[in-house]
């Protein structure tokens, strides 16, 4: 009997597009995932945007949602980056609308070793009145360690305002709502009873692994699967891991309930380690 089609909703990082999940459409319909990813009003990247508050954004989530999942059914939900704290933040306010969570380089803390050390000064771009004009602009290694496809992003770049690690500027409005975002969130993580699967890179420059072992904590180690990855910066979905990043992403939502018992937090974890650990005392 042939197995049931699975649904997997990813949600991209802030103020970009879904190209950020461009690389990853193909091999999961190969394991029998169809990939949603959706564009939000007001947070996916257009043309000359205005401000939105988070809470429109939370909004567009849960109208997409309802209009995706039908009553009595769940799908596996997650993102990228700030995509994946707005996931959270769905799973927490539609536990029956959500079973499983997937979340790529979650970004809690602004923490890594690629931002300027001047980045605490943006508090005063928050100011009413400025954030609205001000931003920051992308710059190497753009979230990826690859100099191939980190070439390929900065040609991009120079051609038009967005490619597919993003935007070429990051306006300061969006950064503030992103951080009440978060705080939100956090405040919210004691409601979420679905499984996740954390893919984070050690190297990530935008966030530490600060962030993912905060949510580890709060998740639960039992319901939590924590991948480190090795070869790779933020941009999880694009660079040297994608492979490993697509594979572990079918394997956690084709997967029987009891391996995903376990916490990983090494790239050559596989499912068969899981099985004899789950047999273990």
């Amino acid at each position: 009997m042939p197995q049931r089609q699975q649904h997997c909703m990813l949600l991209h990082g802030l103020i970009s597009t879904p190209a950020e999940f461009s690389a990853m459409r193909a091999p999961l319909a190969q394991r029998g995932i169809q990939l949603h990813t959706p564009v939000l009003p007001g947070y996916s990247y257009t043309k000359n945007m205005q401000p939105r508050r988070w809470q429109d954004w939370l909004a567009e989530g849960e109208q997409l949602l309802a209009d995706t999942v039908s009553d009595g059914q769940a799908i596996t939900l997650g993102g990228l980056c700030i995509g994946s704290i707005l996931a959270l933040a769905l799973a927490a306010e539609h536990p029956g609308r959500v079973n499983k969570l997937v979340l790529l380089s979650p970004t809690l803390y602004y923490d890594g070793w690629g931002l300027s050390r001047w980045r605490w000064m943006r508090q005063l771009g928050y100011l009413p009145g400025l954030r609205r004009w001000l931003g920051t602009p992308e710059r190497e290694p753009y979230g990826v360690k690859n100099p191939q496809i980190r070439k390929w992003i900065a040609r991009e770049l120079e051609k038009q305002a967005v490619s597919a690690a993003g935007a070429a500027k990051l306006p300061l409005w969006a950064v503030h709502e992103a951080e009440r975002l978060i705080a939100h969130t956090k405040r919210q993580l004691h409601r979420i009873d679905a499984r996740s699967l954390i893919l984070h890179a050690r190297e990530d420059e935008v966030t530490s692994l600060r962030s993912p072992e905060y949510l580890v904590a709060k998740l639960g180690e039992n319901r939590t699967r924590f991948i480190i990855l090795e070869n790779s910066y933020h941009m999880v979905t694009l660079d040297n891991d994608r492979q490993l990043v697509n594979r572990e992403i079918a394997d956690f939502m084709l997967a029987k309930p009891d391996i995903h018992t376990i916490t990983a937090n090494n790239p050559t974890f596989n499912l068969m380690q899981g099985n004899q650990a789950c047999q273990q005392p």
